[in-house]
C-alpha cells in the first residue's frame, strides 16, 4: 500500500488509522530508528486493532490522538497532520516514559528536556526567579557558610541574609534520605552518591540548584509534581565534551555523570527550617536557644522519585544513575511559582566557568544578575556597588593578601566584560595609588570605594521584555493537563473540560469530512515555487523533499529546536543570522 496515495480528507477506516498515525508522526522521532522500526512493523501488520503487547509506546500515541485530541470522531490524514504540527512538544513529552519502558537500553541517554536545553543554548541564558529568599537558599549549597556538627551530631549551618539577620537553619541529613520503589542495586548506587554530600557542596551544586529550579518552572510536571532531570541536561550546558564509545557513538564519561548526580544527591540531603514571615534578629551568642526562633518544621530542599539506571549489557551490572524524578519541596515552591515580575536572566556562561578555578566568576555573575533585575525594575542601574559588598559575595580566601584580593577582584570583572557578561565596569573615583600598600589601605581605603557595573544592551532588552517564558508556561500548562487526564491503565480518557483548556492556546481546526470511499489512485500535485521566507514556505520545501525537521536543521546549520519553534511561529525575537541561514537554504531547495 502506498500511503501517499490516500487523500488527506478521506475518512480512515480503523486499520489505516494506526498507519496514518505512524506515518505522520515518524518525522518527530527520526533520531530513534529503533522506535520507528518497531512502530512500522506494528502499524503495517495484519491486525486491525492495536494493543500494548504489540507496542506500548505506539499504543499510547494512538490513544493520545484518538481519545485525547479527537474523542469519538472519525479521523483523516489532515486532522492528524495538524495535531503533529501544533503539538509536537506534547507528543514528545507524553510518549517519553512509554518509549523508555519499551526500549530501556536504547533510551537511557535520552532526556525529556532536550528541547529546553537547546533553547537555553540558543538564547545563551536561563530565565530564573530572582527572589531574594531563593538566592539565600541557593547560597547554602555553594559552601559560602561552612556546616559544623551540632549536639545531635548533624551538620548544620545558619541561613543569614546580607544584613546579618538569621533567617533559619540548614542541616545535612543523608542518612534520613529514603527513596521509595528503588531496587537493591539502585539503592546501592544512591547511597554511594549521598555519602559524598558534604564534599559536593560547591559552585557546581549551585549550578544544579539553578538548573533544576529552572526546569521545574519551565517543564511539565507529572501528577506528583516531579520533573525528570537527566545528567545530560547539565553536561550539555556545561559544554562537557562527549567521547566516542566502542560503537563510535558519542557519550559522556561515567565519571562526569557521577559528579553531576552526587551533587543532586547532596541537594536532596539538605533539610531547611525557615523563620516565619516575621524576620527576627537573633543574639549570635545564644544560637542554641531555639526559643529565639519561630521555626517551621524542617523540610528537605528537594525530593527524589524514580530513577533511570544504565546497566552494562554484558555483565548486567548497574553503571550509574542517568536520570531521576525530582521536585522542590514546599519550602521552595512558593518562590518558584511567583509571577513574571520576579523573573530575570542568568547568563549561560555561569555554567561553563570552572566550578573550582573560576568560582569567583560564578558568584559574581549570580549576584549581578539578581541586582540587575532589581535595578532594572527600579530604574536605577547607574547606582554603584560597594566593593566591600562584592568582596563579601565573592568570599575570597583569607590566604590571599590585600594586593592579591584586589587583583582577583579586578580580573574577575575584566573577564566578565571580555566574555560580554557585563557591559562595562569602572571605579566611581580615581584611585589614589599612593595609598595602596600602606597601613590599613585595604580595609580603611580600597574596600570602601565603589564601582559601577552595567549590563550588556542585550541583557537589558531581554530583561525588559520577557515574553518567551510566558509562552513556555502556556505550553507547560497544556502538557500538564494531559498528565492530569483520567487514566485506566495506559488508556487516555480526556474529559470535555480538559479538552477545552488544552485546545484554547492552539485550536485544532477539524476539516469537514468527505464521505467518499478510499481512492488509492496516484494524485498528481502541482506546487508553485515560493522563495519568500515564511514558516509555510519552509514547511513546504521540507515536505517536497520528505525531510524531517532534524534533517533540515542540520542542513541549514541551526538547532532542531530553533527550526521547530520557527515553524510553529513561536520565535518572538528576530535573529537575523538564523533568518539568513534559513532563507539561503530555502532558495537552494527552491
Amino acid at each position: 500500500m502506498d500511503y501517499q496515495q490516500i487523500p488527506d480528507t478521506m475518512m480512515l477506516p480503523l486499520p489505516y488509522i494506526k498507519i496514518a498515525i505512524f506515518e505522520e508522526t515518524k518525522a518527530l522521532f527520526d533520531d530513534r530508528p529503533h522506535v520507528l522500526s518497531k512502530w512500522k512493523s506494528v502499524a503495517y501488520n495484519e491486525h486491525t486493532t492495536l494493543n500494548e503487547e504489540q507496542s506500548l509506546s505506539l499504543h499510547a500515541l494512538y490513544k493520545l490522538i484518538t481519545n485525547g485530541f479527537f474523542p469519538s470522531e472519525t479521523l483523516n490524514k489532515s486532522m492528524i497532520k495538524q495535531v503533529v504540527q501544533n503539538y509536537e512538544k506534547i507528543i514528545h513529552t507524553m510518549l517519553h516514559n512509554y518509549i523508555i519502558q519499551e526500549f530501556p537500553h536504547e533510551e537511557v541517554n535520552k532526556s525529556m528536556n532536550q528541547e529546553t536545553i537547546e533553547d537555553v543554548q540558543e538564547n545563551q541564558y536561563l530565565l530564573m526567579n530572582m527572589d531574594a529568599e531563593l538566592n539565600l537558599l541557593r547560597d547554602i549549597v555553594s559552601k559560602n557558610k561552612p556546616f559544623t556538627s551540632d549536639e545531635s551530631g548533624l551538620l548544620s549551618t545558619e541561613i543569614i541574609d546580607n544584613k546579618g539577620n538569621i533567617r533559619g537553619l540548614a542541616e545535612i541529613r543523608p542518612a534520613n534520605h529514603q527513596v521509595p520503589s528503588l531496587t537493591t542495586d539502585q539503592e546501592k548506587l544512591w547511597i554511594n552518591l549521598i555519602e559524598s554530600t558534604l564534599s559536593s557542596l560547591d559552585e557546581m551544586t549551585a549550578d544544579l540548584f539553578d538548573l533544576i529550579t529552572y526546569l521545574w518552572m519551565s517543564s511539565p510536571k507529572n501528577n506528583e509534581g516531579y520533573i525528570e532531570f537527566h545528567s545530560n541536561d547539565a553536561l550539555q550546558l556545561r559544554n562537557i565534551k562527549a567521547r566516542s564509545t566502542s560503537k563510535d557513538e558519542l557519550d559522556y564519561r561515567e565519571e562526569d555523570r557521577f559528579n553531576i548526580m552526587k551533587r543532586v544527591a547532596a541537594l536532596s540531603s539538605i533539610w531547611v527550617s525557615l523563620n516565619d514571615e516575621q524576620i527576627k534578629v537573633v543574639d549570635m551568642q545564644n544560637l542554641d536557644n531555639r526559643d529565639l526562633y519561630t521555626f517551621k518544621d524542617f523540610q528537605r530542599m528537594f525530593e527524589v522519585g524514580k530513577m533511570r539506571v544504565a546497566y552494562d549489557k554484558r555483565s548486567g551490572e548497574p553503571k550509574g544513575i542517568y536520570a531521576l524524578e525530582i521536585r522542590p519541596s514546599s519550602i521552595l515552591t512558593p518562590y518558584l511559582e511567583r509571577e513574571k515580575p520576579s523573573i530575570g536572566l542568568l547568563d549561560l556562561k555561569v555554567f561553563q566557568y570552572n566550578h573550582y578555578t573560576q568560582r569567583l566568576h560564578k558568584r559574581m555573575i549570580r549576584y549581578l544578575s539578581y541586582q540587575w533585575k532589581i535595578r532594572i525594575t527600579k530604574k536605577n542601574l547607574q547606582q554603584p556597588f560597594k566593593i566591600s559588598t562584592l568582596l563579601n559575595i565573592l568570599d575570597i580566601s583569607s590566604r590571599y593578601n590585600g594586593v592579591q584580593k584586589r587583583d582577583l577582584f579586578e580580573s574577575v570583572l575584566d573577564d566578565l566584560q571580555r566574555d560580554q557578561i557585563i557591559g562595562t565596569w569602572t571605579y566611581t573615583e580615581t584611585i589614589d595609588e599612593n595609598r595602596i600598600g600602606k597601613t590599613n589601605w585595604f580595609k580603611g581605603y580600597w574596600s570602601k570605594l565603589q564601582v559601577r557595573i552595567l549590563p550588556t544592551e542585550e541583557l537589558l532588552q531581554n530583561n525588559r521584555n520577557i515574553t518567551e517564558f510566558a509562552s513556555k508556561l502556556r505550553e507547560k500548562s497544556i502538557i500538564e493537563h494531559f498528565y492530569q487526564m483520567n487514566t485506566n491503565g495506559n488508556t487516555y480518557e480526556l474529559t470535555t473540560q480538559e479538552m477545552a483548556v488544552t485546545t484554547e492556546s492552539t485550536p485544532i481546526v477539524k476539516p469537514k469530512m468527505q464521505s467518499k470511499p478510499l481512492n488509492f489512485e496516484q494524485q498528481q500535485m502541482q506546487f508553485v515555487e515560493e522563495i519568500a521566507l515564511t514558516p509555510d514556505s519552509v514547511r513546504k520545501a521540507m515536505k517536497d523533499r520528505n525531510m524531517s525537521i532534524r534533517q533540515s536543521a542540520e542542513e541549514i546549520g541551526i538547532s532542531h529546536t530553533t527550526l521547530s519553534r520557527y515553524l510553529r511561529g513561536e520565535i518572538k525575537r528576530q535573529n537575523k543570522k538564523n533568518d539568513e541561514k534559513i532563507h539561503k537554504w530555502l532558495q537552494a531547495k527552491s
